[in-house]
């Protein structure tokens, strides 16, 4: 679980269920800078003192020292091997993140569907390299789809759009993705659209993003058609 600072001070409210085997709860620790190489800011290995009981309890964590606008991460697991059912959700000094800032998060959309979202909140942390149509990299949200053999258009060349965007396609896995394509501006004015055969079965991720610091609202849409073989037929001669 990561957050961005809006505040020096932060307040957070967590909730936690039944934790099995040991019932003793969870631990929780911040810590800055980034994954493989993290320093602990604040929180013990016994956190705020949580603990389940077989009934919800809620309690709040405020801490302080935050520089505004650095991402932090909070760790957090079952004390002495517990599994806990728990919720957390921010009260105070802490800018929300989509859900879908990193590629491990893709929300996945399907032929015929279509996302409305904003990368105004959204991050670079997990934004790939641009691998087609040009533009630089900016913040951006991931998508997941399921390529059926069918020719795909993605486009952010909808109502719903309302700045300079840019995709990119990739194959493969997060952490390991292969550049399939991609296009900045080949839409209507700043819209992206990109046009393609999906292999039926492969997954493919989409990174929609703004060209360089550009921000603002997108939609996009994902349409299917099928892939047209033309007939040999019987030729004379």
């Amino acid at each position: 679980m990561r957050f961005i600072a809006a505040s020096t001070d932060v307040e957070i409210e967590f909730t936690v269920g039944t934790c099995t085997p040991q019932n003793r709860g969870i631990q929780l620790a911040v810590f800055s800078g980034s994954c493989g190489s993290l320093s602990l800011v604040t929180g013990s290995c016994d956190g705020p003192g949580s603990y389940g009981d077989n009934a919800e309890s809620t309690n709040t964590w405020s801490f302080s020292g935050m520089t505004i606008g650095e991402t932090y991460y909070i760790r957090i697991d079952g004390y002495a091997g517990d599994l806990c059912d728990y919720y957390f959700e921010p009260v105070s000094g802490v800018v929300l993140t989509p859900d879908n800032d990193e590629c491990a998060d893709a929300i996945s959309i399907a032929c015929g569907g279509s996302e409305t979202a904003s990368n105004i909140l959204a991050t670079d942390t997990d934004a790939p390299t641009a691998c087609s149509g040009g533009g630089t990299a900016g913040k951006g949200l991931w998508y997941v789809f399921t390529g059926t053999g069918q020719e795909v258009t993605i486009s952010t060349d909808n109502a719903g759009t309302n700045f300079d965007t840019q995709l990119n396609v990739f194959s493969g896995t997060c952490g390991s993705l292969t550049c399939v394509g991609g296009y900045d501006d080949s839409g209507t004015g700043t819209t992206s659209s990109y046009t393609f055969t999906a292999a039926n079965g492969t997954d493919y991720y989409i990174y929609v993003d703004g060209d360089g610091a550009a921000e603002g609202q997108f939609e996009l849409s994902l349409t299917c058609v099928d892939v047209c073989i033309a007939d040999p037929g019987i030729w004379q001669y």
